[in-house]
């Protein structure tokens, strides 16, 4: 079944972020805090509050902060091209589930060799998130998935009715913020996302 990744966008309270990541849990794959303007003992307080309220561990995947997924033992830490390397975090923290965020082959390619268990790759479609940034396109993502062996999963401007096409390049799932997030149902949007495959 194709993966669906909640990421937060950085912009919601920790109320609202935990009423959608609630209703769409059963759902999808994962749940990622992007919280880049947070402290540590902020984003320690959002892990806390979203367990209380049923959030499980094995779904929580942390951006960027490699001590606070550690301290907290949820699943994941998701890197990007500023934070620690893969093979550091690899080599230290051998059983955390891994992924990089990368924009190129290249990237992907080096993602891979350093031990990171799936790759984001993105933006694939114009998205408000990154204006006047050019997408990377369908052609592009095609190419990295038959290039690499790892799981790979596409971010930006993916609507329910785009899906299709990125599932056919080969992509394992989906990364989605302002789809969920804004979505005046998240649930119903997120079944809309899975393609009524539940």
């Amino acid at each position: 079944m194709r993966e669906i990744h909640l990421i937060s966008n950085g912009k919601q309270s920790l109320e609202s972020f935990s009423r959608v990541a609630q209703t769409v849990q059963a759902y999808v794959s994962y749940i990622h805090l992007r919280e880049k303007h947070r402290t540590d003992e902020e984003l320690l307080t959002w892990i806390n509050e979203l367990t209380k309220v049923g959030i499980l561990k094995d779904k929580l995947i942390i951006n960027d902060r490699v001590e606070v997924a550690v301290r907290m033992e949820v699943k994941g830490i998701q890197l990007t091209t500023h934070s620690e390397g893969v093979a550091s975090v690899r080599e230290a923290h051998p059983n955390l589930l891994i992924g990089q965020s990368v924009h190129s082959l290249e990237e992907a390619k080096k993602a891979e060799d350093e031990g990171a268990n799936y790759i984001i790759f993105g933006h694939i479609y114009r998205t408000n998130s990154k204006p006047g940034l050019k997408p990377r396109g369908l052609e592009q993502l095609q190419k990295l998935v038959q290039s690499i062996e790892i799981p790979v999963i596409a971010i930006g401007g993916i609507t329910p009715e785009r899906v299709e096409g990125v599932m056919n390049c080969g992509a394992k799932g989906i990364a989605v913020m302002s789809g969920l997030i804004e979505a005046e149902n998240p649930k119903e949007e997120v079944k809309c996302y899975l393609g009524g495959v539940l």
